[in-house]
């Protein structure tokens, strides 16, 4: 018996091994060796000047180096070893694997994959891309940044420029001699840009969504005008327009606020317009 309990201990301890190296899944080392792979032909990708990933054209040098299109004249030599570099020459073997590979999003903490005709547009929309301050033309800021950044940034160096809540009211002063006014509006814990301009006797305001073009569309606004004892009331509405878009365009196509001077006088006084505007989430309204 006490040989039957040894031979049963090997047994159990043959199919513990067993178990064991069943465990290291070859598939694993496989999975690990194309993830290097891949590493490899990315970082052949990186232009060495701009550490972008390079796409068709790719010009050699006359030692096998590449760079991307754009860096290529800017630069009288190599970077990697200062020969000359190859003219017209292209390096077609890199081209076609980078035409057959997915490109990671380089902006952190998204884990985007797109093919080389769709990198350009998702970086252009990736929600985790560094944004301008919404107020980088008006107020000449060159701050950037991620988008859950924003309302800290601006509340601490644009707050005048500043509205919080979905409903607010506002004085637009010097509106005859003023080329544009823009607000940052927080809400629903997003954020919209609120911009007005007088231009060929209409008065033009639009409010845009700053975030991914897609949510825009779950919003939309109210603009009111009215006298200073209430008894004339003018409201006019529209959908919030997205990033996509930009405010000239979005006038030139009179979708928004666009009303004529000569109404707009009636609710002024010392050439100043007072407004209410309110945002509506559309998803939440009940017809």
């Amino acid at each position: 018996m006490a040989e039957l309990d040894r031979a049963s201990d090997v047994c159990r301890s043959s199919a513990d091994d067993l178990i064991k190296l069943d465990d290291d899944d070859p598939d694993d080392s496989v999975f690990a060796g194309d993830q290097e792979l891949r590493e490899d032909i990315l970082s052949a990708l990186e232009c060495p000047v701009c550490m972008e990933y390079m796409a068709p054209p790719i010009f050699l040098c006359e030692n096998g180096h590449s760079i991307c299109e754009l860096c290529r004249p800017q630069l009288p030599a190599c970077p990697a070893c200062r020969r000359p570099f190859l003219p017209n020459t292209r390096n077609i073997a890199l081209e076609s694997i980078a035409e057959d590979i997915d490109f990671p999003c380089r902006n952190e903490g998204c884990l985007e994959m797109c093919r080389l005709d769709t990198i350009a547009q998702h970086l252009a929309e990736c929600p985790r891309r560094p944004f301008e301050c919404p107020l980088a033309q008006g107020a000449h800021c060159t701050w950037k940044g991620p988008l859950l950044q924003i309302q800290k940034h601006v509340m601490e160096a644009h707050r005048r420029y500043v509205r919080i809540g979905a409903e607010s009211t506002s004085v637009l002063n010097g509106v005859s001699n003023t080329p544009g006014y823009s607000l940052v509006i927080f809400a629903f814990e997003q954020v919209f840009l609120q911009k007005s301009r007088v231009q060929d006797s209409k008065f033009y305001s639009a409010v845009q969504y700053i975030g991914p073009k897609e949510n825009a569309t779950n919003f939309r606004y109210e603009f009111e005008l009215s006298t200073e004892r209430g008894h004339q009331k003018l409201i006019v509405g529209n959908l919030v327009y997205s990033q996509s878009k930009d405010f000239a365009s979005v006038v030139r196509a009179a979708d928004c606020v666009r009303l004529d001077y000569d109404v707009i006088k009636r609710f002024m006084y010392d050439d100043k317009l007072p407004y209410k505007l309110r945002l509506y989430r559309i998803e939440e309204e009940v017809f």
